[in-house]
This record gives C-alpha cells, sequence and structure tokens, in this order.
C-alpha cells in the first residue's frame, strides 16, 4: 500500500449537484470537504476512498491527485512527470489511458502533444487505467481515475426505454424532494424504472455499487480483505422495511423494463409497476411524495437523458398532458408533496400549484429543475 495514509481527491458530480454530494459525503464521515465547481474536492484515506464508491448516490466518479508541479516547458513536465512513484499506484501490468486538459493561460496548452509527453514518459501501453494531466495556469496536476465505468452504472440496468435516465440524477431527484422515507413515493411517468428504484434502495439503505466493480482493485494499495468487511457492512445496512412506492407508465415496453430493472436490483418485491395512464392515476390515501421525470416537451440527446421515456418522450406539445396531470393531483392529491424534473420549456405552471427550484442541472445535455411544491391539504 501507498505510504500515504490519506490522499487528495476531487469527487466529480453533475453540475448542479455538488452541494447534495458535499452533503452525502459529509454524512459519509468525509472530511475535510467542500463543494467546488463540478463536484467536491476533500481528503480521504483509503477506506473512505472505497466506502464512497460503494455508497455514494450522487457522485459520477472520484479522481486520486497523486502528484502537482510547475512546468512551462517539455523537460519541466517530463522531470516532473518522473517524479511520481508509479510503481506505488499502478500493477506492473497496468495499461494506461493518458488524458490531458491544458488551459490557454499555460506555457503547455496543447493537450495532444502534453497526452503523448506523459505516456511516453510513464511507459505503460495503453488501456483502460484512466490517468489524467490537467495544466491549469502552468500547473500540472496528475490524477488517477479510481472509479472505471461512471458511478451510475449501477450494475443492474437491463432495458432502458428510448430516453434512459442517469441513475445519479433520479437519486438526487428523489432527496431533493425531501422524501422522508416512510411515506408512499408514486411515479407515474416511470419509463424504465430509475426514480422508483433508486427510491426503494434509498429506503432499503442498499448501498449502490454492491452489484459492480471498480478500476481501485486493480491498484497495489488494494486489499481484499478490508474490502470484504466493507462489502459486510454494506450488507449488514440493509433493511427488509419500505413504503409502499408505486410506478406506472401508460407504455407496456417501459412497463416490462422497470418490472425487470427493479428485480436485477434487488427491489422487486418493493416497486409496484403498472400501465396506467395519468388520467387513471390512483394515488394511495396516505399522503405521500409523487416524484418523476415528465415529458418536457422536447427530445432529450445523448447517452443517459431522461424524459419519461415511456410517457412520449420525444418533442411535441404536452400542455394537454400537464393540464390532466394538474387536475387529477388537484382533485386527488391534497396533501402530497410534488417534485418534478422539467426543461425551461416544460409546461409546469399548467399544473396549477406553487413551486420553487430546489437544484438546477442538466439531463441528456438539457438544463432542467427540480421543482418542488405541495398540493394544498385538506381545508
Amino acid at each position: 500500500m501507498s505510504g500515504r495514509s490519506r490522499l487528495d481527491a476531487f469527487v466529480v458530480a453533475a453540475p448542479g449537484l455538488e452541494a447534495l454530494l458535499l452533503d452525502e459525503l459529509t454524512r459519509l464521515d468525509v472530511r475535510p470537504a467542500r463543494a467546488v465547481k463540478g463536484g467536491v474536492e476533500c481528503s480521504v484515506t483509503w477506506p473512505q476512498l472505497w466506502a464512497v464508491h460503494l455508497r455514494s448516490r450522487l457522485a459520477t466518479r472520484v479522481l486520486v491527485r497523486v502528484w502537482r508541479f510547475r512546468a512551462t516547458t517539455w523537460g519541466e513536465l517530463e522531470a516532473g512527470l518522473k517524479g511520481v512513484q508509479w510503481g506505488e499506484w499502478l500493477a506492473d501490468d497496468a495499461v494506461l489511458d493518458v488524458q490531458a486538459t491544458c488551459s490557454k493561460s499555460s506555457a503547455l496548452y496543447h493537450s495532444d502533444a502534453v497526452a503523448e509527453r506523459a505516456a511516453a514518459v510513464i511507459g505503460r501501453p495503453a488501456g483502460d487505467q484512466v490517468v489524467q494531466v490537467r495544466v491549469l495556469d502552468d500547473v500540472v496536476t496528475v490524477s488517477l481515475d479510481a472509479t472505471g465505468p461512471a458511478l451510475f452504472k449501477r450494475g443492474w440496468r437491463g432495458p432502458a426505454g428510448r430516453a434512459p435516465m442517469r441513475e445519479t440524477l433520479a437519486a438526487a431527484l428523489v432527496l431533493a424532494s425531501g422524501w422522508d422515507r416512510r411515506s408512499p413515493l408514486v411515479d407515474p411517468f416511470c419509463g424504465s424504472g430509475t426514480v422508483a428504484i433508486e427510491a426503494a434502495m434509498i429506503a432499503r439503505r442498499m448501498a449502490p455499487g454492491r452489484r459492480r466493480s471498480f478500476a481501485f482493485q486493480q491498484w497495489p494499495t488494494f486489499s481484499a480483505d478490508a474490502w470484504g468487511r466493507l462489502l459486510r457492512g454494506a450488507d449488514g445496512d440493509v433493511i427488509d422495511r419500505c413504503p409502499p412506492i408505486l410506478a406506472s407508465d401508460r407504455d407496456d415496453g417501459a412497463v416490462a423494463a422497470a418490472q425487470e430493472n427493479a428485480a436485477a436490483a434487488g427491489v422487486g418485491e418493493q416497486v409496484d409497476v403498472q400501465r396506467r395512464s395519468i388520467s387513471d392515476l390512483t394515488l394511495p390515501a396516505r399522503a405521500g411524495w409523487l416524484v418523476t421525470n415528465p415529458p418536457y416537451g422536447r427530445r432529450v440527446g445523448g447517452e443517459g437523458g431522461g424524459a419519461g421515456a415511456g410517457a412520449g418522450a420525444g418533442g411535441g406539445d404536452v400542455r394537454d398532458l400537464y393540464d390532466r396531470f394538474g387536475q387529477v393531483l388537484r382533485a386527488s392529491g391534497a396533501g402530497w408533496r410534488i417534485a418534478v424534473l422539467a426543461a425551461k420549456e416544460t409546461p409546469v405552471a399548467r399544473l396549477g400549484l406553487p413551486f420553487t427550484s430546489a437544484v438546477h442541472t442538466s439531463n441528456g445535455g438539457i438544463p432542467v429543475d427540480v421543482w418542488c411544491g405541495q398540493v394544498a391539504p385538506p381545508a
């Protein structure tokens, strides 16, 4: 194991989720930590690094900053890179993907050339372990990606529908809603079930990283025994108790996908998925939270986007849908708290409820807000 007892880490988050991520890391006893643009800078022990991967619902990945130096010439860059004790961090057979970013304010501003020089100095074959070299104002920061595939890839997703929502964003939506984890939770535009599945995992205290592996497991510092203890601790935290979680969609394919995904995630018994249009929505008698990602009225693009895929995520006029959604809420949702993920063009006002923005982020490249409100309780 490296001689370092603490590591300088940067926990990456989707823009707008930094404050939520800081709260989560604080609950995981990661200190000191501070939110900055794009994530959280923090100091972690080795077990904390592993635990963040296992338990974080919001992080995208974790970078470990292994070296920092100044360089204004190629010679200074190569000398600085040779100062890294690569054998402490990488296995002898590690194969690398060296990536570089450079600011125009730096003397070394050509990212491709920096990456090529760094790869030559490190002298390892090309592969999957990512080494990031960042040059900002002539300061070079060398980081290792401890994660591998992004953390929203929990390992349970099968059918994704037309516009799958990233699991980290779904978790952020649930957490930003203020759900108390005891009251019912309903998603009437469930698509492939991501929001309901994340909610069930939150309620049952299931570690989101339990079903996958990580890049740090290939580092010389990794301890299989210590990792096994973390896994056993996470498994011991899981509870069977879960409030009613109801997911529905009007699309047969979405319903089937949500059922399959819930089963794969280990929450098939807790998530009740049904085929139902918004006009047929029936809420439990006990007031709870309605948390959903309905159609925006525009196409969500790119991998990991999402806009109620099973409910018509494509472009078009969704005003009638929102009119009917609002009628249902006002007629049968007295006292229910509402959290809706919506884009700028989404006619949220047609729901006829008071809303405030809790989080501003993006989904599939589209700027979105988590709008939170409450249907007036019974008089």
